[in-house]
């Protein structure tokens, strides 16, 4: 037994006896440390608990072992009476060990590189039993190859939770145990590294196919289950480790149900219980507030979108006026800077500024570009819509929503010689559909009489309504999907009985289209309506929408007047083409699947831990959900909500009560709005506590939303 000092910290390093793998591929010292201990508060004593014969950390251990890329592997266990245990195993074993603080696990690791003599560390954490050497391999030729400072496989997962691997220089681990300071930072060693803005990070994604929903890792006894039948069958083929591929087999043969509990939800437990319940600071507003008294005299309303006015915020909370957007970040008029989380009502899906697209714009510019005749490049995006859009065989431009949806229904009117139109969800300003809404003033009876709501996911509702009025409903226009996914068969539904009465199906994804995935909802489901229209994030914040369609259907245009004089800007089309790039080429919807599922885990853990769990509900999908508070009845909290949000924001967050994620939300910013999310939590739950209502510590109105269309 070899004994040292680190920061003042006893460490032991048993003396390595048994072989390790040498077919290592770099010049620099590669050291795995396994983070393990007897303590765990979800499961104690796992670390040695028998799976399949062996201690679980045996297993773990001789699967990192097996990694080609490494120099040693060393487990970094606590200074902790119950470890001990740990010790004893590593020497019995001969594995190499170090010993720290209990709550500092960052420590631990960097007494085992300074031990180790490490120039390069691999993070595995003791509850993985089911990791691969291949996958670690993977993952440290990546990070060799890109001269990165720090390397991962989980922004986003592309292998199961259970396969996690982190890479980074002892530089970089030294620069992390002398600077971070946050409990939770300590215990999980890298998310100081993560926030930085000058290193090199990789993210690394597995070949397909990915399979980031799978929970290998050990936190509980139906884990520890699983894992049992997998090493059972693991265990048939006598070989000393294992790759990925065998692992799946194993897994799929021994019929095995993985655990259900939520990925990562220590790490989201450490955030919270790092966070405190007191009052957050208010933001300096004064500019802002100067702003809105210079505007009220010439604005009405004070902003040119409802949503985007203090109306719909809290006033003297939330900023009234922007100044600058970089990314996921916002600067107000007071130089207050927040993680925006409604990035402009959705179309920011690449954030703000994306210097590519803003560059495409700008060049097209320089060259003109609102034309007096048409230009070949609406040529260009509508032959390139037509592939990426399932019902696209023509298309037609506009510059917003509004826009597209009219001009959708008016076609659709056109085509059928019938007025009446059936709808469901929001579908823009104008006269046709406002006038189903409270906001109905200025707008004719007659043409409110001619439209008809219809709750989502309620098939015998949209028969009885288009049986109501036979043959006279022109169309049915419906946000395919929202913050609630259809129930199975759903659509299909939707499309026989619309075309069976002789209406068209009209699909609205002005906000679904290109947020989850390219081709929108349409190609999720596979129901292809007779129209659809597009926008929002088609341009990443340069405004252009777009209707689509059947080409019988689609060729009413000629006809129907539906003109005006911006549709053909082609500097948002060429800003569009760009999008499409980026969408189509990159990992942009990787990086919003993992940062929006961040949010929305951690989220529901906090307001777990908060004893709120049954008082907040959320829904929808990573991309773009929606929260609110509820009371004992489930009746919407506009108090509780509101004081949640006033907290949120004060910690530097602009928020209305949904998550719209982009595209480059970083470990960073996901990682101050969960802390965020977790003061926020803690100053309701305490609100609670004490009987207090919300009014009494809300700074300002409660704000009403203008109306509400979705369910």
């Amino acid at each position: 037994m070899v004994y040292g000092r680190a920061h003042n910290i006893a460490i032991a390093l048993a003396s390595k006896k048994r072989s390790m793998n040498k077919h290592v591929i770099s010049a620099k010292r590669i050291v795995a440390v396994i983070q393990a201990r007897m303590g765990s508060s979800r499961l104690p004593g796992k670390s040695l608990m028998d799976l399949a014969g062996q201690p679980l950390l045996a297993r773990v251990l001789s699967q990192t072992a097996a990694a080609k890329t490494l120099n040693k592997v060393v487990i970094a266990t606590s200074t902790d009476l119950a470890d001990d245990a740990i010790v004893e195993f590593a020497e019995k074993h001969n594995y190499d060990l170090v010993r720290g603080p209990k709550d500092d696990v960052l420590t631990r690791y960097q007494i085992a590189a300074v031990a180790s003599k490490a120039d390069i560390v691999v993070r595995i954490t003791g509850d993985c039993p089911l990791h691969s050497p291949d996958t670690i391999d993977e993952v440290v030729h990546a990070f060799l190859n890109a001269g990165a400072d720090y390397a991962c496989n989980t922004n986003p997962y592309t292998r199961p939770d259970g396969q996690d691997v982190e890479v980074f220089t002892k530089q970089l681990l030294d620069k992390a145990a002398a600077n971070a300071v946050l409990p939770f930072d300590r215990e999980h060693v890298t998310p100081w590294i993560k926030r930085l803005l000058d290193v090199s990070i990789l993210n690394f994604r597995h070949k397909h196919p990915h399979y980031p929903n799978l929970r290998w890792s050990v936190d509980h006894p139906e884990d520890l289950e699983f894992c049992r039948k997998v090493w059972t069958q693991l265990e048939k083929n006598k070989k000393p480790s294992f790759i990925f591929g065998e692992i799946m087999s194993a897994m799929t043969n021994s019929k095995a149900q993985p655990g259900q509990t939520i990925i990562n939800e220590g790490f989201y437990l450490s955030i919270f219980n790092g966070a405190s319940s007191e009052a957050a600071l208010p933001c300096k507003l004064d500019k802002s507030f100067e702003w809105l008294a210079r505007s009220d005299k010439v604005v009405p309303g004070a902003a040119q979108t409802y949503s985007k006015s203090w109306r719909h915020h809290i006033r003297g909370v939330t900023p009234i006026f922007l100044e600058s957007g970089q990314g996921a970040i916002v600067t107000d008029v007071d130089g207050n800077c927040y993680v925006d989380l409604i990035q402009g009502l959705l179309p920011n899906i690449l954030g703000y500024a994306h210097a590519g697209v803003n560059d495409a714009a700008h060049r097209r510019a320089k060259d003109g570009h609102s034309f007096s005749l048409a230009h070949t490049l609406e040529v260009e995006l509508a032959e390139r819509l037509c592939k990426i859009i399932p019902c696209a065989e023509m298309v037609r431009f506009g510059k917003n929503g509004s826009d597209a949806t009219a001009g959708a229904v008016r076609v659709a009117r056109a085509y059928t010689g019938r007025e009446r139109i059936a709808v469901c969800g929001y579908h823009g300003w104008q006269d046709w559909f406002i006038g189903s809404t409270s906001r109905c003033a200025g707008v004719p009876k007659a043409v409110q009489e001619l439209v008809h709501t219809v709750p989502y996911n309620d098939i015998d509702a949209l028969e009885q309504i288009l049986a109501s009025k036979p043959d006279e409903f022109a169309a049915f226009i419906m946000e395919p999907v929202n913050f609630h996914w259809p129930d199975e068969g759903y659509l299909e539904k939707v499309k026989q009985i619309v075309h069976a009465h002789g209406a068209l199906l009209i699909f609205d994804e002005i906000c679904s289209g290109f947020h989850f995935q390219l081709g929108g909802a349409q190609k999720i489901f596979g129901v292809l309506p007779d129209l659809a229209t597009f926008g929002k994030a088609m341009g990443n914040g340069w405004p252009i929408s777009c209707i689509v369609g059947r080409r019988d259907v689609m060729k009413i245009f000629e006809d129907a007047f539906v003109s005006f004089t911006f549709a053909g800007d082609v500097s948002a089309m060429a800003a569009a083409m760009k999008v499409l790039d980026i969408l189509e080429d990159g990992d942009a919807y990787a990086q919003m699947t993992a940062a929006g599922t961040k949010l929305f885990d951690g989220a529901r853990v906090m307001a777990n831990a908060a004893g709120l769990g049954n008082n907040f509900e959320l829904h929808g999908h990573p991309h773009w959900s929606i929260f609110s508070f509820v009371d004992e009845n489930g009746e919407m909290d506009r108090l509780t909500t509101a004081l949640w949000i006033q907290e949120v924001t004060r910690h530097g967050v602009l928020i209305l009560t949904t998550f719209n994620v982009c595209a480059v939300l970083s470990e960073r910013d996901v990682t101050n709005t969960l802390t965020a999310f977790a003061h926020a939590f803690k100053r309701v739950a305490e609100a609670k506590r004490q009987g207090v209502n919300p009014t009494e510590w809300l700074d300002g109105p409660v704000p009403v939303p203008a109306f509400r269309v979705r369910s």
